[in-house]
């Protein structure tokens, strides 16, 4: 009854759907199979008859083919695609917080209004000026747009991070909910 139950299990893992990540990879394997091909037999016709290089291929059309294969067929389905992480910091103490990785993300659209040596400050899009401090390896530079889920720079264990809205200072959880 064993030997039966092994062999539906590996039934059942040969039976796995394309899923979308594996679909992308085929499908621009292919696109650029097919462009080589392409590009192959235009090389051979072009070599048995050599007057069609010169009226085919001058300089103005093969930019502009160069130019259509690049922008329609190559980059139709892109293979890495940006994905926003959502942002979670723990309170640990005070102003310290620390996130899932060792990454400081930006939390909402902004602006990069000041960039010291361990400190940034963004102008939020509501108004609000956040401080990161206590960072490093800062990715940012001033008067940069910042988009949520974009990195800002790195910590070590904690970073600190204040508010400040209309000169008046709030906290973390205040932020979320404006």
């Amino acid at each position: 009854m064993s030997e039966l139950d092994d062999v539906r299990k590996r039934i059942e893992k040969r039976k796995r759907p394309l899923n979308d990540h594996n679909f992308k990879k085929l499908y621009n394997g292919m696109v650029r199979l097919m462009v080589m091909m392409i590009v192959v037999l235009g090389s051979l016709i072009v070599l048995k008859n050599p007057e069609f290089e010169q009226k085919i291929f001058n300089q103005k059309y093969l930019q502009q083919l160069i130019t259509f294969i690049s922008q329609s067929v190559l980059d139709f389905l892109p293979e890495d695609v940006k994905v926003n992480q959502e942002v979670n910091y723990t309170l640990l103490k005070n102003d310290y917080y620390q996130g899932t990785s060792n990454q400081v993300i930006a939390m909402n659209k902004g602006k990069v209004i000041q960039v010291q040596k361990q400190q940034i400050v963004i102008l939020d899009e509501n108004g609000t000026e956040i401080t990161f401090s206590k960072i490093k390896d800062i990715q940012v530079k001033k008067l940069q747009k910042v988009n949520p889920g974009d990195t800002l720079a790195l910590y070590q264990q904690k970073f600190k991070m204040t508010f400040e809205y209309l000169g008046k200072k709030i906290t973390y959880q205040e932020y979320l909910g404006m």
